[in-house]
């Protein structure tokens, strides 16, 4: 492991104490994962699991880090496969947002417009009537009643097209419905694979999770029933550090360890102090 910021050289080897140095846990991390600008670490590429182990004492979940570290020993649980396939299923599940209000209001107004203009229809044809029995000149009378008719006949063609438009947004709805108790249930269905999983990956590592906390500063124990990490979360990010035996550098900053070198040797893996 090198550690070059601008072209200075900060640290060489396994374990490098960089106290008194200007650079916080989360540069070191970022640099560690190659994302660095002035900063840069030449080490070992980090794996996937190595993000949830890399700082002890950020507050990441003890049952977390365990499984991480589990997995980082090529453990897989039974139910891994159930859960990738519920866990995609409801990452492609899309659920549409309808909005019913707005036809219905559309249908209801087409409804009284059809009404109204009915009316109006019928007053016109009672006009252009009385006026030939009076011998009257109709012509106004017949242009006043063409042209309510005309509204009359567009009126009836909104309200069958709210009418379609409602209804198609009444099934959509419906669809939307089905979709919404489909998410739940398959948020339930991740919800339990992902604690069977992460029991089964405990249990997998129980005995040597023991093991690696006797190794390092502090209490912590694992219970599988119910599954929990008890005593001290410092002390269990450490085990399951230990436990996973990562192969790019851990960055503690946790004071737990007289030296970095000492923090090497308890942890089984490069450390960069801070």
């Amino acid at each position: 492991m090198r550690i070059v910021d601008d072209g200075r050289v900060v640290g060489d080897g396994r374990a490098l104490d960089l106290r008194g140095e200007p650079y916080s846990p989360a540069t070191v991390r970022a640099a560690v994962r190659g994302e660095g600008a002035a900063l840069s670490i030449d080490c070992p590429t980090p794996s996937r699991w190595w993000e949830w182990l890399a700082v002890p004492g950020d507050g990441t979940d003890p049952l977390a880090r365990l499984t991480a570290a589990a997995r980082a020993r090529g453990h897989r649980p039974p139910s891994e496969r159930a859960l990738a396939a519920a866990e995609r299923e409801l990452r492609d599940l899309t659920v549409e947002t309808v909005d019913t209000a707005s036809t219905r209001r559309r249908l209801a107004d087409a409804g009284t417009e059809v009404e109204r203009l009915r009316e109006e229809v019928a007053a016109a044809r009672g006009r252009l009537q009385s006026r030939r029995e009076t011998g009257a000149d109709t012509a106004e009378a017949e242009a006043a009643l063409e042209e309510a008719t005309r509204r009359l006949s567009e009126a009836e063609t909104e309200r069958v097209a709210a009418e379609q438009a409602h209804e198609a947004a009444q099934r959509r709805a419906r669809e939307a419905r089905d979709a919404r108790e489909r998410r739940l249930r398959l948020q339930d269905r991740v919800a339990n694979r992902r604690r069977e999983a992460r029991h089964a990956l405990a249990v997998a590592v129980a005995d040597e999770f023991d093991t690696a906390a006797d190794a390092v500063p502090g209490e912590a124990t694992l219970s599988t029933d119910p599954l929990g990490v008890e005593g001290d979360d410092v002390t269990a990010a450490l085990a399951a550090i230990r436990l996973a035996e990562p192969r790019a550098p851990v960055v503690d900053a946790t004071d737990r360890f007289d030296s970095a070198a000492a923090a090497a040797d308890a942890l089984d893996a490069p450390v960069i102090r801070l």
